[in-house]
């Protein structure tokens, strides 16, 4: 008789642990030790054996684990961002591709609350401060499991939740109708640029009259002729130096009458466009040099010549005078012959010559996100006119240089892994000029790359929403990154750069026509659905799905929508 009430007590046992956690859902694992921390990929990293970690609840599909059944009693860990399982190894906690079976021993089956027990060892941890590595051994922990919405892929709420986390963080008030993000430099024209970026997605007032505000607290400062410095006044400004500054702001004055159609924006750029334009002009070569006071006066850099084409294109298109697009064909053309790969689609950093006979005499080849994408920029803006093929061709290349070289094998950019300074913003340009490419040629890869670098950038933010330009490393709590403080008004062009990539493309129809899908075979012995990473096209009868609310049922197949 008492093993028959065992035997049932086992029973009843294993059947509330079925109801209390159910598969097909989705979970934070919160450590019991500590409240509001729980599983995370570390990083959000994609890679195979990746470490899992303890982390500050952030909200992000990194920390969500969907809940699937093993069969015999156990449950498998899925992450909803990695699409990877939940696996121990070596005592440490990691994520693989392959399944990895726990059991759920209960504590408090009403609260959630279980000791996770992989074979013959539990998941415990020995600190709880953040970025701690879970470890397993004989030595019992509580987990409690909180049910969570999945966000299966990058939406228009996760782009909502990313501009409201940077502006309440960075905007600074100077007083009736100014604002500023960085007090000067041209992180401050960029900055405003990403602000018009993400109008241009949300077309919400409010974002425009930020960028306006902006605009008149730097025009306060720097006048209508922004050929000087302001450092007495307390707003950084190197006109006086540095050409590229200036071209960046012109850029963000041009994009301003783009939006508003004042016509002061329009004036103002193009004033200052011909006044730089006039003091750099390197006659014997066709080219722009960088910097009045900095640098070989007979130096050209791609930092120039790339955003003149840009804001040349743009004034062209604006006032209807044909000889801007002319001077950003001349431009172009000398930058590709001095500074650009046609076949590879490398852009050069800079040249310097001899002018006497016009002959090169030392160049950098260092390539970056800033020069690939200005140079991109120009390209679909000049075909987009003048409709040569050749100007495609070189957009092509170039982009596809930047994804092959200038990423991590994941798609996801790499390079400018800082917290400040001028690298900290140079993906940011990439993301907006890929977007522009992505837009004019409809190119639904390019899209997805687009939002796959968000998404990422996402999965990485801190639980205030913001973070910073190095989007392969989780934002820190206490907004410390190699010794920076990212938090700082200094950081807010780094910080920006995550916009320009949420806003980039539209999310409302980026799927188009085809609706891309991740194939989710059924697991052997499990009435339950597993994942892949393999992406295709297909159409079918859509069927309510407990997941994900939307499943296709296709030769005989399930694939779920990746919405």
């Amino acid at each position: 008789m008492k093993r028959i009430l065992c035997f049932f007590m086992a029973a009843m046992s294993a059947i509330n642990m079925q109801a209390a956690i159910e598969p097909g859902k989705t979970y934070r694992i919160v450590s019991a030790n500590r409240e509001g921390a729980s599983l995370f990929v570390k990083n959000a990293s994609l890679v195979d054996k990746a470490e899992v970690v303890i982390w500050t609840n952030t909200d992000v599909p990194a920390q969500q684990w969907t809940v699937l059944d093993a069969g015999n009693g156990e449950m498998l860990f899925r992450n909803v961002y990695t699409g990877k399982y939940l696996d121990a190894s070596n005592m440490s906690l990691t994520q693989r591709t392959e399944p990895c079976s726990w059991m759920l021993v209960p504590i408090d089956e009403a609260q959630k609350t279980y000791q996770l027990k992989l074979q013959k060892k539990y998941l415990r941890v020995l600190t709880t401060t953040d970025g701690a590595q879970p470890l397993t051994g004989t030595t019992a922990q509580g987990w409690r499991f909180e049910e969570v919405e999945p966000q299966n892929t990058f939406d228009v709420a996760a782009r909502r939740r990313m501009i409201d986390g940077f502006l309440e963080q960075y905007v600074q008030f100077k007083g009736q109708n100014y604002r500023t993000f960085m007090n000067g430099g041209w992180g401050e024209a960029e900055t405003m640029e990403a602000i018009l970026d993400c109008y241009e997605a949300t077309k919400e007032a409010e974002l425009l009259t930020l960028y306006e505000q902006c605009y008149r607290y730097m025009r306060y400062h720097v006048g209508a002729s922004w050929n000087g410095g302001t450092v007495v006044s307390g707003y950084d400004w190197f006109g006086y130096d540095f050409n590229d500054d200036v071209m960046w702001l012109i850029i963000a004055a041009i994009r301003g009458y783009q939006n508003t159609g004042k016509q002061m924006y329009l004036d103002d750029a193009k004033r200052n466009f011909d006044l730089i334009y006039r003091r750099a002009y390197l006659g014997y070569v066709g080219m722009l040099r960088w910097a009045e006071n900095s640098g070989d006066r007979n130096g050209s850099n791609s930092c120039i010549n790339g955003p003149a084409e840009v804001a040349a294109c743009y004034i062209a298109a604006a006032s209807g005078d044909e000889s801007y697009y002319e001077k950003a064909r001349e431009l172009y053309e000398n930058q590709r012959q001095y500074l650009f790969n046609t076949v590879t689609g490398h852009v050069d950093d800079s040249v310097v010559f001899n002018p006497d006979n016009s002959k090169v005499v030392s160049r950098n080849t260092w390539a970056s996100t800033y020069n690939q994408g200005t140079m991109l920029g120009a390209a679909v803006l000049l075909y987009r006119h003048y409709q040569d093929s050749r100007y495609k061709q070189d957009a092509d290349r170039i982009l596809a240089f930047a994804k092959r070289e200038l990423c991590n094998e994941f798609g996801v950019v790499h390079v400018c892994q800082n917290a400040d300074g001028d690298f900290q913003g140079f993906k940011g340009i990439l993301m907006r000029y890929a977007g522009l490419y992505a837009r004019e040629f409809q190119d639904k890869d390019t899209q997805k790359w687009l939002i796959g670098n968000a998404f990422h950038a996402y999965n990485n933010l801190n639980s205030l929403s913001f973070g910073h330009s190095a989007w392969q490393t989780k934002a820190a709590e206490n907004h410390q990154y190699n010794g920076v403080d990212y938090s700082s008004s200094a950081c807010a062009f780094g910080a920006s750069t995550a916009l320009s990539a949420a806003c980039a493309v539209p999310l409302d129809h980026y799927y188009g026509d085809d609706t891309a899908m991740r194939e989710l075979p059924t697991m052997a012995g499990s009435n339950q659905v597993g994942c892949d990473a393999r992406w295709y096209t297909l159409q079918g009868t859509s069927v309510e799905h407990p997941q994900s609310g939307r499943l296709y049922i296709h030769g005989g197949k399930k694939h779920l929508v990746r919405q």
